[in-house]
């Protein structure tokens, strides 16, 4: 039976999500620390031209190959296309930062900074509040993200 059968693909879907799990609150705000801090905040901070590039690096940290920022490699996250439970494309990966390079920018912007800790705020209230700890970005590009260990056991169920 191949995989493109499609009680196999049920099959796979069905173990995938018994195997994947949301990852611990804390890893997920570390990451996004580390993310939010590594960069180039600081410098937009005092020099607000510099605040495309902040954007810039914020949209695309996700998209290299293995799909993982600085922070989710600190931290051993993975973001994973949430339908088929494999590795995201890189405009999902680029998607579901949307939120995340607008907070950081209006964080160097004085006037917008209301507006991204209400965003903040709600996006942190998604993740503890959903089952699979999904932001608002996440629903919107079809992603989650998982841990290392998840994703390797959800590649040797899909292998197997």
């Amino acid at each position: 039976m191949s995989l493109l059968d499609f009680g196999s693909v049920k099959q796979v879907n069905a173990a995938t999500n018994e195997v994947a799990r949301r990852p611990a609150a804390w890893r997920r705000l570390l990451a996004a620390a580390i993310d939010c801090v590594l960069p180039l905040p600081f410098l937009a901070w005092f020099f607000s031209e510099w605040t495309l590039v902040v954007l810039a690096y914020h949209l695309l940290c996700d998209c290299s190959v293995s799909r993982r920022s600085a922070g989710k490699w600190i931290c051993r996250l993975r973001v994973i296309a949430n339908d088929t439970a494999g590795r995201c494309a890189w405009w999902q990966a680029a998607t579901r930062r949307i939120g995340v390079a607008a907070t950081q920018a209006a964080w160097c912007l004085w006037q917008f900074i209301p507006l991204a800790l209400v965003y903040e705020l709600c996006a942190a209230a998604c993740v503890l509040l959903d089952a699979r700890g999904r932001r608002p970005e996440d629903f919107l590009a079809g992603t989650r993200v998982v841990t290392e260990k998840t994703f390797r056991n959800i590649k040797e169920v899909k292998h197997a």
